[in-house]
């Protein structure tokens, strides 16, 4: 009777700390991803595409918040990349499933990023600001590709050859 109540918990805690890791994976993938497109932001090799209005906030004060596609794929594409690969090495979840909760997370995290961003720099409250940022392209492209990356991240850990693509 004892053995049985044990299985149950420590399934259950394993699922939370898995889902825990997940989400400290997708937070430093988002943060990875923010740092390389401001790294990125004076590469002229990658002003390829269209400009995509405020992917850096904390830029439009020095009128350098749109930034070109090329520079949103090569600095989120490899953080999707990174976020699938550390999802895969905590979780047991498919490529797919990897790739929506990447998807999910990062909008969520990009999105408050922005709104803080934005929120500092109009000297406003985050609250104010939080409304805004789903409207804007550049957060819903950034987590576009890094559900990509993850969605191309090669399957790992225990059982990949029986995982499906």
């Amino acid at each position: 009777m004892t053995m049985s109540l044990r299985l149950p918990i420590r399934s259950a805690t394993t699922h939370v700390l898995r889902g825990c890791a997940v989400v400290l994976v997708v937070i430093a993938a988002v943060a990875a991803g923010i740092g390389w497109l401001y790294a990125l932001r004076c590469v002229a090799g990658l002003r390829v595409g269209p400009l995509l209005a405020d992917a850096l906030p904390l830029q439009r004060l020095a009128g350098g918040a749109a930034q070109p596609l090329g520079r949103m794929v090569a600095a989120w594409l490899p953080a999707g990349l990174v976020a699938g690969l550390g999802i895969a090495l905590v979780s047991g979840m498919h490529r797919a499933a990897r790739s929506v909760a990447v998807f999910a997370l990062a909008l969520v995290f990009v999105l408050a990023a922005a709104a803080a961003s934005d929120a500092l720099t109009h000297n406003e409250t985050i609250r104010s600001q939080i409304r805004q940022e789903p409207h804007r392209a550049a957060a819903w492209v950034a987590a576009g590709l890094m559900a990509l990356g993850a969605l191309l991240a090669p399957v790992m850990g225990r059982g990949a050859g029986r995982q499906a693509p």
